[in-house]
């Protein structure tokens, strides 16, 4: 058995001492590194049930540079989680092992958070206007510092403007840091809506890229089927260029039916990490890091409007289905 679990840079993987490294810890460990952790805690669960065995526990750790790659941090930790063993405080059951205990080490390992040191982007959620005087934009600091005076710029425009006013239920602030939630008021009257992003530096903006994808969906990945890709705060219709089954993770080219603000997953977590959603049932299918721009090539759309929605709604299970995608679906084209 193996689960995984993160916070900011750090994951841990939990390995059953008695069945070893299986393909699904293999699996939670190659998304943990698609997702750009480096630090890993091992959790070698069970240890009491091959009898506090130091050999298993080695066996173990020797198949982790196989599973983890070029990892920055890898700690092993075997442990009884029905009788406590090193799960608080060591125990005298494993006097082989001289590590830290699981908790004591979580407490103190250092997972700064990924947003902190990366430039400001700032997904538009809200487009704020209580009276005629007051226009702000409503959303929550992905990754960045953001000050009153700073010069950035709207996109997919790529218009540029100052901050005028950063507006909280307490007060304005001077400056505003990631994971705040802030109003931002400009110092023009520019174009912005819902899923537009502010940033203070530049970005591509395009149709077509390179992603590694986790598909979720016992439907497979269809290349010939619409998708709703949902990026930030922006959603717009999208194609895939191969096809995926359940659970694999895989290269894949994909094709927005409109022009999206995007950089490759490794500079940033939030520009760079999209979703794609089964329009005909509305399902979270699969979820894909950005790896880099490719070049925009053909129309729009692969295939006209009617065609689209004609699979969209044939690929429904039922009618009130087939109408809420097509709904979904002629809202995004006309948007």
């Amino acid at each position: 058995m193996a689960t995984g679990a993160s916070t900011a840079d750090l994951a841990v993987l939990l390995v059953d001492a008695k069945n070893g490294v299986r393909d699904q810890t293999r699996r939670h460990a190659r998304i943990a590194r698609l997702l750009g952790i480096s630090t890993f805690v091992v959790a070698v669960n069970k240890i009491d049930l091959v009898g506090f065995d130091e050999g298993v526990f080695r066996a173990i750790c020797d198949e982790l540079p196989d599973v983890l790659g070029d990892a920055a941090r890898v700690q092993a930790i075997p442990l009884s989680a029905l009788h406590g063993d090193n799960v608080i405080t060591p125990s005298d059951r494993t006097p082989w092992y001289t590590g830290p205990a699981l908790l004591p080490y979580l407490e103190s390992a250092d997972a700064a958070p990924w947003h902190a040191g990366a430039p400001f982007r700032f997904p538009v959620q809200l487009v704020v206007r209580p009276d005629a005087e007051f226009r702000g934009y409503a959303g929550q600091i992905a990754s960045g510092t953001v000050r009153v005076g700073d010069r950035i710029t709207a996109w997919p425009s790529d218009t540029p403007t100052r901050v005028a006013r950063i507006v909280t239920w307490d007060g304005d602030l001077e400056v505003a840091a990631a994971p705040m939630s802030v109003t931002l008021v400009l110092a023009d009257d520019l174009d912005i809506s819902r899923g537009d992003l502010l940033a203070t530096d530049p970005l591509h903006v395009g149709r077509r890229f390179a992603a590694d994808v986790v598909w979720m969906d016992e439907r497979p990945l269809d290349p010939k089927r619409p998708y709703v890709l949902k990026q930030g705060t922006r959603t717009v219709m999208a194609e895939a260029g191969s096809a995926l089954a359940l659970n694999q993770i895989g290269p894949v080219t994909i094709t927005t039916g409109r022009p999206i603000v995007f950089e490759p997953y490794a500079d940033n977590r939030t520009t760079g990490s999209f979703i794609l959603i089964d329009p005909a049932t509305n399902f979270t299918a699969g979820a894909g890091m950005i790896v880099e721009a490719l070049a925009d090539e053909g129309p729009a759309s692969t295939r006209g409007a009617a065609e689209r929605l004609a699979l969209t709604a044939r690929g429904a299970s039922t009618d009130a289905a087939a109408i809420a995608a097509v709904r979904a679906m002629l809202e995004e084209m006309l948007t």
